[in-house]
């Protein structure tokens, strides 16, 4: 038997899988709710799967539709290739990428990243989105975006990745804190009982806990209320006096912009995280990889300058 499906009908199956609703996914697809649902039955009867379980709020996939999903995803990008590939030879950074990073990162580079790339690329725009590591690690695997800047540890046999800078970690407290009559600050001096974190499920708090295990100490007020769904909240619940936190070196350049609060290095050697570009395997724009690189790198030039201390804690991976 031939299969007759077409490459939009494998796109209106990827696009109900990632919106979980046919109404939404014919909205993204710019077609009619029923017309979709008819071509998405039609594929399901031509290879005798029920991909997707209907219900009246949500569509689930079916444990036999994930792979169909997948496999089509795999389609469709090779039919992207070939178009890349066509006009590759004219206009090889035209086109908009979708760029995705973590939320410790993100507020802090986008500012200066995005003016680098219309600058220089101005027909490459960004699509811009910030979210958790893992979500991230999928909307890649589903190719929702492109390209993504996360911290390591980080792995996925389907995914390559290009080491671009390592940070240091900086503590942050008010100013009238007992730190700031130290000229630096070891970890084991972190207290637990006024260490302000982000929420479970973000990496860097994991990355924070690694380098301070005395933070989830029983009497640990960190598990309860002394935490903040994120860096600025954090900064603005230490500008308060409710205790201090720990800060990525790129996210410090803020500072100035919070009286009252103050910073000093750790003592060598001082907790660290390295950052990494991070793509699908099969993503055919590896010209844009590069760019984007080369201007992340231009943008934490910008994001170094800003900072309020005599020493720099950032080194350039990238080369």
């Amino acid at each position: 038997m031939v299969l007759t499906m077409t490459l939009n009908e494998l796109k209106y199956v990827v696009a109900v899988a990632q919106t979980q609703h046919f109404s939404k996914a014919a909205d993204l697809c710019n077609i009619s709710q029923p017309s979709l649902s008819i071509a998405v039955k039609k594929l399901e009867d031509e290879l005798g799967i029920t991909i997707f379980q209907r219900g009246k709020r949500r569509v689930d996939i079916t444990t036999a539709g994930i792979a169909v999903v997948q496999q089509a995803q795999r389609v469709i990008e090779e039919a992207d290739k070939l178009n890349y590939l066509k006009s590759k030879q004219k206009k090889p950074l035209e086109g908009i990428i979708r760029l995705g990073a973590i939320f410790t990162i993100g507020p802090y580079l986008f500012p200066s990243l995005i003016p680098q790339i219309r600058k220089s690329h101005p027909q490459m725009p960004l699509h811009i989105d910030e979210d958790y590591t893992e979500n991230l690690r999928k909307k890649l695997l589903q190719a929702e975006i492109d390209i993504a800047v996360l911290a390591l540890p980080f792995s996925d046999p389907a995914l390559e990745t290009m080491e671009v800078y390592t940070e240091d970690f900086i503590p942050l407290f008010y100013d009238s804190h007992r730190f700031s009559e130290q000229s630096n600050i070891s970890v084991d001096d972190i207290s637990p009982d006024e260490l302000l974190m982000l929420g479970k499920g973000n990496c860097f708090r994991d990355q924070v806990i690694a380098a301070c295990s005395q933070c989830l100490s029983p009497k640990s007020r960190s598990e309860d209320w002394m935490v903040g769904s994120s860096l600025e909240t954090i900064r603005h619940m230490v500008a308060m006096k409710l205790g201090i936190t720990v800060l990525p070196i790129t996210a410090l350049a803020k500072q100035t912009d919070y009286p009252g609060l103050d910073s000093r290095p750790f003592t060598p050697p001082a907790p660290q995280r390295r950052i990494v570009l991070a793509w699908r395997a099969s993503f055919p724009r590896k010209e844009a990889i590069k760019v984007i690189a080369q201007c992340l790198q231009k943008a934490l030039k910008d994001q170094v300058d800003l900072l309020p201390l005599d020493k720099q804690f950032i080194s350039n991976s990238h080369k």
